[in-house]
């Protein structure tokens, strides 16, 4: 395969993905309504990217499901925590865009850097795609609850940590866990073979 076909490939490779990203962003697919937070399956596309393709492309899958989550809560923020996501609502709207971006592309760089090292190390893709999966999804996790903390201290916390850490936080780590898992060897093995 030549390098020109190869790089075609590639973002093609990106293109799906920002697709799917796009796709579950914009659908009820994307979202499971537990008021009153919104569960979200957007993650794992940005973690399937950043496992298979690197952090950069992990990044950059980050930040699109960091404007889509932004869009969302301008458009229709159900549960009242997606307001603080909307600077048109939110009363602080550099704040909201932190929280938006912020996490969203650092999950992408933590999970691709993470599996790059893990996978040296253990010399097991599907250990390594899971705890790369895992420490991304828990840092995700922690970065959003951490922007609320520090940028909206009037809400009360402890609630929305329970709810989100809770429900949340534990779905969105068992669903990446598993779907990077199970997925990501085989694909990496298939997207190697040139196929």
């Amino acid at each position: 395969m030549s390098q020109t076909t190869r790089k075609t490939a590639r973002l093609v490779q990106y293109a799906l993905l920002m697709a799917l990203l796009a796709v579950l962003g914009f659908t009820p697919l994307g979202f499971i309504m537990v008021p009153p937070v919104s569960i979200t399956i957007l993650h794992i596309p940005v973690i399937l990217g950043a496992v298979l393709f690197g952090p950069g492309c992990g990044a950059l899958l980050g930040l699109e499901f960091g404007l889509i989550s932004m869009v969302r809560a301008i458009m229709a923020p159900t549960p009242p925590i997606d307001m603080l996501f909307s600077p048109a609502a939110s009363g602080a709207p550099v704040q909201s865009i932190v929280m938006c971006i912020l996490p969203r592309v650092l999950l992408g760089v933590i999970a691709g850097a993470l599996f790059l090292a893990l996978k040296k190390l253990l010399r097991k893709e599907s250990l390594a795609a899971g705890i790369s999966a895992a420490a991304a999804a828990v840092c995700h996790t922690v970065g959003v609850l951490g922007c609320l903390w520090f940028f909206f201290k009037a809400l009360p916390l402890r609630q929305v940590f329970l709810a989100i850490v809770g429900v949340n936080g534990l779905l969105e780590l068992a669903a990446a866990i598993l779907l990077t898992a199970l997925i990501c060897p085989p694909l990496r093995k298939f997207l190697k073979s040139g196929r």
